[in-house]
């Protein structure tokens, strides 16, 4: 049965280590860590607190690339934000990245004992829906929500990957179902839903509206952002 929990704290310790888990922050981390490695980026680490961020650092050695926000702005001393917009070849090609978010990278954290994790957005839909049907075991999605609270844009695109994922009476608990639902029925508006969440509208009220436009667009690239270890590492489908 495929699973979704819209909040961390809804989702269980007792979660099977052999199923896929897919971790979902639209706005912004799972769109921008994509970015990342359209860019070039050679591999992705994610950290769950500033502390944690800065030992990473001093162990994986000069040249590593620091990129993340806390309450959507720069961390003080990092090289780079939260945007997807900042992840340019120039800045990122070959390199390793610290990831450092508020709330993506922290539930990433939770599952870094899994072998089975894929980083979930629009940007990279198709790609990691032919992925996740690879798989034997049914997924879990995991939204990771703004500061432990619901968020519209992670739910919606959760119930995009569900809904292309539903054949044949694949069973879903009531969450994926509604979510599903919710996606189906209002093809024309999930766009300007998300766009419009809470989290959407802070973001826009900080100057990064064009963030949104781009964590909104589906498909942008074609490959499935994945754990591997320890890091974040990209799987071509081409």
């Amino acid at each position: 049965m495929i699973e979704l929990y819209t909040i961390p704290a809804g989702v269980p310790d007792s979660i099977d280590r052999d199923r896929p888990v897919i971790i979902i922050d639209i706005f912004r981390a799972s769109t921008s860590m994509s970015a990342a490695l359209d860019a070039g980026a050679k591999e992705l680490y994610f950290a769950g607190s500033i502390k944690e961020g800065e030992k990473l650092k001093s162990l994986l050695g000069q040249g590593v690339v620091m990129a993340g926000e806390r309450e959507g702005y720069r961390i003080k001393g990092y090289d780079l934000g939260n945007s997807p917009r900042e992840m340019s070849p120039e800045a990122l090609s070959g390199k390793t990245v610290v990831f450092n978010s508020t709330n993506g990278t922290k539930l990433l954290r939770r599952f870094s004992e899994f072998d089975h994790v894929i980083v979930g957005s629009f940007v990279c839909l198709d790609a990691i829906v032919a992925h996740l049907r690879t798989y034997e075991k049914d997924p879990v999605v995991c939204c990771a929500g703004t500061v432990s609270r619901f968020s519209g844009e992670d739910t919606l695109a959760a119930g995009m990957i569900i809904s292309r994922l539903v054949v044949n009476g694949k069973k879903t608990d009531d969450a994926s179902d509604f979510a599903r639902r919710l996606v189906e029925n209002h093809p024309d508006e999930w766009r300007e839903w998300a766009i419009n969440s809470r989290h959407g509208q802070y973001l826009a009220s900080i100057g990064l509206k064009d963030d949104l436009d781009f964590c909104t667009e589906v498909n942008r690239y074609n490959f499935v952002p994945i754990k591997d270890g320890e890091r974040i590492v990209k799987l071509d489908l081409d």
